[in-house]
This record gives structure tokens, sequence and C-alpha cells, in this order.
């Protein structure tokens, strides 16, 4: 990571440059080791209670670690030149570090919250796969009747043709389709059981966004909106996890005629979703280990490092 001057800049005022490559790698492996340290250490082995308590600081500690699993795998995505893994992972990456401040800052009402939205999720799939399952059976008997009908009406169709041989065949009706495909034998209830007594009910990333904003001042964790997170969390749907219109058109390599490329070349994002990753994380890691009482001098180090500018003086800056 840089130095004290690098972070700075120089001495006239000339804003920060914007991190390399190898610093990015570096910060990464830094963090991942210290976070690597402090879950192995005592202070994580965590007494399978039951209590609420407990269960907030399992689950605390399973959002930094998913956080640091996917940076890490952003890293092996980025270094394989891997455009199109490194947006998804993170726009992956961006919604669990808000999930994961979201649980970290709101306790375990907020766990209950990330668990009544994972059952409204499941409860959701086993409707449309019910619907569905009640639509293909719906079909075949449809299909079926059908066909003993068309059946009977060609039996019909092919006796008059044998009677009549010297008039023109009428045609046989065509026979309907009877879907093949079986049920696929989803069963989602026991996970959906696991929920226990608790409702489902949905909880978006924008609402997130808006409590974290809420939550900023009156916890101390920051004074500025959280909506620019959502708007490049929505970006990063649009340059990467979704097949618009922006991706369709990254292929095209200009000039008079018109190529299609292997893979986009209108540019890459990996260097801002990396940055931003490594500082999200680090965020995280400060909080969630700062509180059990853990020294986290890399994810302070890069926090202070990668801090954002909400000015816009700096010349760049991660995009939290």
């Amino acid at each position: 990571m840089p130095s004290e001057t690098d972070e700075s800049g120089a001495d006239d005022g000339t804003p920060p440059a914007p991190p390399s490559s190898a610093q990015v790698a570096q910060g990464v492996i830094d963090l991942l080791g210290e976070v690597d340290e402090a879950f192995n250490s005592d202070r994580w082995a965590i007494l399978d209670s039951r209590r609420q308590h407990a269960t907030w600081l399992l689950y605390d500690g399973a959002a930094l670690r998913h956080c640091c699993r996917l940076l890490y795998e952003i890293e092996v995505a980025a270094a394989a030149c891997l455009e199109l893994s490194v947006r998804m992972l993170g726009r992956a990456h961006m919604e669990a570090w808000l999930i994961g401040l979201y649980i970290h800052f709101g306790g375990y009402d907020a766990l209950l919250k990330v668990a009544q939205d994972a059952r409204h999720s499941l409860e959701g799939i086993e409707l449309e796969a019910r619907q569905f399952y009640e639509w293909l059976a719906a079909e075949k008997t449809a299909a079926r009747k059908s066909g003993k009908k068309v059946a009977k009406t060609n039996s019909g169709i092919a006796q008059w043709n044998e009677k009549n041989p010297d008039a023109p065949p009428k045609p046989l009706l065509a026979e309907p389709y009877v879907p093949q495909l079986c049920p696929t034998g989803l069963d989602l209830s026991n996970l959906i059981e696991g929920f226990g007594p608790h409702e489902a009910q949905g909880l978006s990333v924008s609402e997130i966004v808006d409590t974290m904003t809420k939550w900023g001042p009156e916890k101390g964790f920051s004074r500025e909106s959280f909506r620019p997170i959502y708007l490049i969390y929505r970006t990063l749907s649009a340059i990467g996890t979704h097949a618009s219109m922006h991706i369709l058109d990254a292929y095209f390599v200009p000039g008079g005629f018109i190529r299609v490329a292997p893979m986009p070349v209108a540019g890459s994002a990996s260097d801002s979703v990396r940055a931003t990753s490594l500082y999200g994380t680090a965020f995280l890691a400060a909080r969630v280990l700062g509180e059990r009482g853990i020294s986290t001098p890399a994810a302070d180090e890069i926090c202070d490092w990668l801090r954002p500018d909400p000015s816009g003086r700096a010349a760049w800056a991660p995009g939290l």
C-alpha cells in the first residue's frame, strides 16, 4: 500500500493518484490475512448457546467472511482478465457488503429481517413452482382430452376416405401435443420450516440503503447518503449481470465495417470494482473485528488510504 506521502498527494496539493493494480492486490492479501488470523483466534470461537447475541455474532462474522470470499474471487477473476466475472462479482460484493453492514449495525432485529427476506424469497419460488406444476397438469389433461376427440374424428375421416376412393381424400386433423415435462420435484418446505415462526417479508437493497443512510449519523459510521452506492449497484447490473444493450454494444469493434469481438472492447470496470470492494471489506472488517477487541491495522490502513472524498476534490475515490 502507498506511503503516507503517496496517500495525501504531493506537497503542492496535487490530488492522490489512483491506486495501482499491485497496490490493490497487496491490500487484498494483507486484509484477508488479517481477517483469517482473527477468525482463527479464540475470540471467534462462539459457543452455540442459541441466544440472540451469539446468533447475531455468528452471522455478523459470516457476513464479513462472505465479503472476503467475494473479494478474493474478484482478484482471481481480475488476474485472469475475466471482465464480466469481475463486474458480476462486484455487484454481488456490494450487495453482500450492504447486508453485512445492515446486520452489524442493526443487531439481532436486522438479522431477523434478513431471515424474513430469505423466507419471502423461498416462498415465492415455491409458489411459482406449484403454479407451474398445476398449469402443467392442466395442460396435459386438456391435451389428452383433445387428443381423444381428434383421434375419434380422424378415425371417421379415415373410414370416409376408404369408402370414397375416387374422391379427393380429406386431410386428417393434427394431433395436439402433450407436454412431456415432469415436475422437477423441487421441495423447499424444509428450508422454509427452518425459519420457524418468522413470517416472510421482503427486504430490498433499496430499503437497506435508506436504512443505512438513516443509521449513519445515529451510529457514527457515516454522515453521507448511501443512495449513490445503490446507483452504482444498479449500474453494475446494467453493465455486467444482465444481457442489456450496454453489454451487447460493448462487443462491437468500431470502424467502417463493424466486427463483433470475442469480448467487450469498450473499457474495463475491473480497477474500480477491485478498489471499491477492497475498501468496503476493510470498512466492515474494522468494525466487526474491532468490536470484538481485535486489532485491525491492515483494515485501518486501507480505510485511510482509500477513504472516499464525497466533495469530489480527489482525482479518484472508490465508489462508496
